[in-house]
């Protein structure tokens, strides 16, 4: 590829970056003008539809990032099949939420939520029905077109949570906020992918997208559950306070996905053009290496900081209320270092079904014996100590596949050297992290504010003195540099 992944992600990064300086407050807010019981509330709702918003688009509208880019005939056809596919089951997430209400009420045991549940179906519904509308922009190449409607969107979405707390003082009004913007975003969602793309399709396309899509499907009725157990089963084993404090616990920093994903996604499309290309397999592996040092030069230092700051960043953050969770955060960022791994990305494009669906199946059944285990040894923390040991198996068998995939040796599938160096300049600017954190005086804010240029100024510091830099990074910094100067 002429320009790197992190170049070519440069629209979405900005977008992600904005969105999450938009919205990062929203949680913090909430926290704070919500009790612990109805933040406790928000959450579970949260996770009753952020699994629905998951599990039942069945690779549907992921399957545009492998369709769109190879078969431009066909393309209108795709969109138009993914988007009605999405609005119906956007109506049957709220039929299955609404059907199941009193199953939610016997495991939840919390009235609050099940006065709730029509909010939930509400906006669940709308945000399935929306969800193929930057996918279809970002998969047809414009990157700056779909990084505009992901910061429209986070900050519609964002603003409407706060207003609908701030004016209401409950749960009822983020959820209807929510509702309102998720709305919004369904209506221009319909508008502008119907219009440009039509409205038919027929059953050739539709059959190919679903031999595709639906082993992926598949994989995630079982990735979903295996993600989200841990939290339905802390759900169900506290009350909606306790939960709240463990939400906190595992809260995690917008910057993983302000860079993950967008990295991931052109990742993929990276490769389907190589393979459309004709190019051999062991062509992508350059491609691969790039994308795990543009994450791993990120998600490695932010592991380190935060393993050395993070319970008081979270009463800070939080308030000192929540300060509990501060030893399940530690462990919980363990799951930023695994995401320098971009190896779903790899399975997609090189279109790894049936290893996928055996792994997902697989790791549900680790998952439901480790974290059940570990909460009943060990509470909340031992739930998720599960599941973070069953992920970091996962990984390790798909970096296996992905070995074979490039067909390439296992020693040979990671840039090692360059990783061991970043691991080596974390572990020295977590000392300089750590030391700062005790000895700068003052408020929580200048002694975290100290902790993290510390660390910063010793990792970078060390990584530019030894050219440690992966280029990638050094062309954005340059890029951004020269804009600057020209304004």
């Amino acid at each position: 590829m002429a320009q790197s992944i992190l170049g070519r992600a440069r629209p979405l990064l900005v977008a992600r970056l904005a969105g999450a300086g938009l919205t990062f407050a929203v949680p913090l807010f909430l926290a704070r003008a919500l009790l612990p019981a109805s933040y406790g509330t928000f959450k579970q709702g949260w996770l009753l539809s952020q699994t629905l918003q998951l599990v039942l688009p069945m690779g549907l509208t992921q399957s545009l990032y492998y369709f769109v880019p190879r078969d431009r005939s066909g393309r209108d056809r795709y969109v138009a099949q993914t988007l009605w596919a999405t609005i119906g089951l956007g109506l049957f997430s709220a039929v299955l939420l609404l059907a199941f209400a009193p199953l939610v009420a016997a495991r939840f045991a919390n009235p609050e939520l099940t006065r709730n549940l029509p909010w939930v179906a509400a906006f669940t519904a709308l945000t399935l029905a929306a969800s193929p509308l930057d996918v279809v922009l970002n998969a047809s190449g414009r990157t700056g077109a779909a990084a505009l409607v992901r910061v429209a969107t986070e900050a519609g979405r964002g603003a409407a949570m706060v207003a609908g707390a701030a004016l209401t003082g409950s749960v009822v009004g983020v959820f209807a906020g929510i509702t309102l913007a998720s709305g919004v975003r369904a209506a221009v969602c319909a508008l502008t992918l119907f219009r440009a793309h039509g409205v038919f399709f027929d059953r050739t396309t539709l059959r190919r997208q679903a031999v595709y899509a639906l082993p992926f499907g598949l994989a995630f009725l079982l990735i979903v559950p295996q993600q989200q157990y841990h939290q339905y089963a802390v759900a169900a084993a506290v009350s909606a306070a306790a939960f709240a404090v463990y939400s906190v616990g595992t809260f995690q920093l917008p910057l993983v996905d302000v860079l993950y994903t967008p990295v991931s996604e052109l990742l993929q499309i990276g490769l389907a053009e190589a393979d459309g290309a004709g190019r051999p397999a062991r062509a992508g592996l350059l491609l691969f290496h790039e994308a795990v040092l543009q994450l791993s030069f990120a998600f490695v230092p932010l592991t380190g900081l935060l393993l050395v700051a993070g319970p008081d960043l979270v009463v800070f953050l939080f308030s000192a209320r929540y300060a509990a969770a501060g030893s399940i955060f530690r462990l919980a960022v363990i799951s930023v270092a695994l995401a320098a791994l971009p190896l779903d990305g790899v399975m997609r494009a090189r279109a790894q079904n049936r290893f996928m669906l055996l792994l997902s199946a697989a790791k549900l059944a680790a998952t439901v014996a480790a974290v059940s285990a570990g909460l009943r040894l060990l509470g909340p923390f031992g739930a998720l100590l599960g599941w973070v040991v069953v992920e970091a198996g996962a990984r390790g068998a798909m970096l296996v596949r992905t070995a074979r995939v490039f067909e390439v040796p296992l020693r040979s599938v990671l840039p090692a050297r360059a990783l061991l160096r970043q691991f080596a300049a974390t572990a020295v600017a977590a000392v300089a992290a750590w030391v700062a954190l005790r000895t700068v005086p003052g408020t929580a804010f200048l002694r975290l504010a100290g902790c993290g240029m510390a660390f910063a100024a010793a990792y970078l510091g060390l990584s530019w003195a030894r050219g440690w830099l992966p280029p990638g990074w050094v062309a954005l910094f340059r890029a951004r540099s020269a804009a600057a100067s020209g304004s």
